[in-house]
């Protein structure tokens, strides 16, 4: 599994991942962000399809077929990938698979309208607006309607651990 992080790579010039030859080659990637140029995996996707945009000068380069959308196609790959990384059997709602979830807000602006691929699709390539409204992990809601519930406490702790940090 090659484990992606674009971001990091365009912030340090390091150029692009050849995804096109590998993915033919039936390679499988996961997405990451190793330096904190960002933590959003929407834009670590977003950045891998318009690095591959860019080497090709096409559109819809890691799509995976003239049928397909390319939301689709690099949000499944992601999780593919990830959960093969991780050796957890997840990134499917499959009977024995740990039941991870990850719910967008179809109210949203961006999102409005949407149905099926046209979802992924919008999420992926409409900007980094916060999307997600629910995260349920190993069957366990941690985020509900945006909010953590233990968001105050790891807000405090974090305040905490800067200020130690500054001194």
């Amino acid at each position: 599994v090659a484990g992606l992080c674009p971001t990091t790579e365009a912030n340090l010039g390091d150029g692009f991942f050849p995804a096109q030859d590998y993915l033919a080659q039936q390679g499988v990637f996961g997405i990451g962000s190793d330096s904190h140029i960002s933590v959003s995996p929407v834009e670590e996707l977003r950045w891998l399809e318009y690095g591959q945009r860019l080497l090709q000068r096409g559109r819809n380069i890691l799509a995976g077929g003239p049928q397909r959308a390319t939301g689709r196609t690099l949000y499944e790959q992601a999780l593919r990938g990830g959960a093969q990384a991780m050796g957890r059997p997840c990134g499917q709602l499959t009977p024995g698979y740990c039941g991870d979830i990850l719910v967008l807000d179809t109210t949203a602006p961006l999102l409005l309208e949407r149905t099926g691929d046209e979802i992924l699709n919008s999420w992926l390539f409409a900007g980094n607006q916060p999307l997600v409204k629910d995260v349920i992990v190993a069957g366990k809601w941690l985020i509900r309607d945006g909010n953590h519930a233990a968001e105050a406490d790891i807000q405090a702790q974090f305040r905490a651990a800067l200020k130690r940090l500054a001194r």
